[in-house]
C-alpha cells in the first residue's frame, strides 16, 4: 500500500512538472494609443525605450512615453503558438487600432478635379503636405502642389495650410480635411479645398487615404471692351477625388 501511494504521488509530481514545463510566459506591451503588442522584450532602457520581438521575428521599438503598461501572460509553449486561452492570437502582434500616431505626419496625394460652372476647368493635381499630429484626432500642417489644367495647358501652384480631423482610432476611419491658401504661379488667387474621406491603415504610421471634395480656385483675369480694360475674379473650381499615401 505504501509503495502504491509513493508511486501515485511520484506520478502526480511528474505530471505537474510536465504541465509547468509545457507552459511559458509572454509579455504584452499596452500602448497609450490603444495598441497591444504580444512577444518577448529583448531590450529595455529604463525611462527611455524598449524593444519587443513578436512570434514572427518582427522587432518593434517604442519610447517609454508611448507605453501605458507591460504585463505577462501564461501561454502554451507549442511551437505553432497556440494558447488554450487566446488561440493562435497569443503569438501574434495584435493592434486594437490603427489610428494616427502623435508626432510628425506627412502626405503625398494625387487627385483629379472635374470643373463645374461657367468657368470650371478640369485638372490633374499633385500635392504634398507635412505637419504634426497633436492628439489622436487633430492634425495641422502646411503644403504645396502642382495643378495641371490640361484643357488650357496651364500650371498653377497653391501654397496652403492643412487642418484635418480623424474621427476614430481604428484601422479604417472617416476623416474631414480642409486646405486653405493661395495660388502663386501663373495666376494668383484664393484656394480652398474641403474634403471628406476614409483612411485605411497599412502600418504603424502608414495609411492610404481616399477622399471626395470640392476645390475652389479663384483667379484674376483682365478683359477689354469699347469702354476700357477691366479686371475681375472668377472661380474655376470643381468636384475633386483624391488618393493619398500617408507616412
Amino acid at each position: 500500500m505504501k509503495k502504491f501511494t509513493f508511486l501515485l504521488a511520484l506520478a502526480i509530481v511528474c505530471a505537474g512538472i510536465r504541465a509547468v514545463s509545457a507552459q511559458s510566459f509572454q509579455e504584452i506591451v499596452y500602448l497609450k494609443n490603444g495598441s497591444m503588442i504580444r512577444g518577448t522584450i529583448i531590450e529595455q532602457v529604463p525611462n527611455e525605450s524598449l524593444k519587443i520581438q513578436t512570434a514572427d521575428g518582427s522587432v518593434f521599438v517604442y519610447k517609454m512615453s508611448e507605453v501605458e503598461k507591460i504585463t505577462k501572460e501564461l501561454i502554451n509553449s507549442r511551437s505553432d503558438g497556440y494558447s488554450p486561452r487566446n488561440g493562435y492570437a497569443a503569438s501574434l502582434t495584435f493592434k486594437k487600432d490603427g489610428g494616427p500616431q502623435k508626432g510628425y505626419r506627412g502626405f503625398v496625394e494625387l487627385g483629379y478635379t472635374i470643373g463645374t460652372g461657367l468657368f470650371g476647368s478640369d485638372r490633374v493635381e499633385f500635392s504634398t503636405t507635412h505637419g504634426y499630429q497633436f492628439i489622436p484626432y487633430f492634425y495641422a500642417g502646411i503644403g504645396t502642389g502642382v495643378h495641371y489644367y490640361h484643357d488650357a495647358s496651364a500650371v498653377r501652384i497653391p501654397i496652403y495650410a492643412d487642418l484635418r480631423v480623424d474621427f476614430m482610432k481604428r484601422p479604417v476611419c472617416p476623416f474631414i480635411d480642409l486646405k486653405i491658401g493661395y495660388t502663386v504661379y501663373e495666376d494668383r488667387g484664393f484656394y480652398l479645398n474641403p474634403m471628406a474621406g476614409v483612411r485605411f491603415s497599412i502600418g504603424r504610421r502608414n495609411a492610404l487615404n481616399v477622399g471626395l471634395g470640392y476645390t475652389m480656385q479663384r483667379i484674376e483675369y483682365s478683359y477689354e471692351d469699347l469702354y476700357g480694360i477691366y479686371s475681375d475674379s472668377v472661380n474655376i473650381g470643381g468636384f475633386s477625388i483624391r488618393l493619398g499615401f500617408e507616412f
